[in-house]
């Protein structure tokens, strides 16, 4: 075999894998990934609160794991994303294009609350459309915000950096992102290795 037609082959290879992996990826991203149920014991810690969006269950394990770590109480924004192409390219495009989806959030009081954790996956380089959606509508007034974010990719600062600027004009206090990057096409994270990380770097927080 000559060299032209080695290189060829080859990259024809590298093409398939990276074919392979995208889709397996996508098909991930459209499956719904259920996490172990949380509810404060007794009386929750009405200091601290989780208000978190997640897709396909990532973030949920996450937003679960930060309240479980300070019992404190949870609530889940729904949007309508649902898990097929169709929600898949609304999510994407809503991101690309900065559009609020309408959502619904589960009852939750922040009357008490100083610090308020607010989780989701990263779209687009920027925190979920959803979460952006909750930031216009609540209020922060004098609380601590806490942005996390879990993602395969990356986030661009001056993404977050706009979003603090969000919650900054609705009265809180943004004072730290945290990102959990779950893998990479290639590679996960297992659920314990992500939740693990979570909770060693939550543990800063306290």
């Amino acid at each position: 075999m000559n060299t032209r037609k080695f290189i060829l082959l080859l990259a024809l290879a590298m093409a398939a894998v990276g074919i392979a992996a995208f889709a397996l990826m996508a098909v991930k991203d459209r499956t719904y990934v259920a996490s172990e149920a949380y509810a404060p014991v007794g009386e929750p810690n009405r200091a601290v609160a989780v208000v978190y969006y997640s897709r396909s269950g990532h973030s949920e394990a996450v937003a679960r794991e930060v309240a479980r770590t300070f019992n404190a109480p949870i609530a889940r924004i729904s949007a309508d994303y649902p898990l097929d192409f169709s929600g898949q390219g609304k999510a994407v495009s809503d991101a690309n294009a900065g559009e609020l989806p309408r959502i619904e959030v589960g009852h939750i009081d922040l009357d008490r609350v100083r610090r308020l954790f607010l989780v989701s996956p990263i779209w687009m380089f920027r925190p979920a459309t959803p979460l952006w959606a909750y930031v216009e509508q609540a209020n922060l007034m004098g609380k601590e915000i806490v942005l996390v974010t879990t993602g395969n990719s990356r986030f661009e600062q001056t993404e977050i950096d706009a979003f603090a600027r969000r919650v900054e004009a609705r009265g809180g206090h943004f004072i730290h992102h945290l990102f959990l990057r779950r893998g990479r096409i290639y590679w996960q994270k297992s659920r314990e290795d992500l939740l693990a990380e979570t909770r060693a770097r939550i543990r800063d927080l306290r």
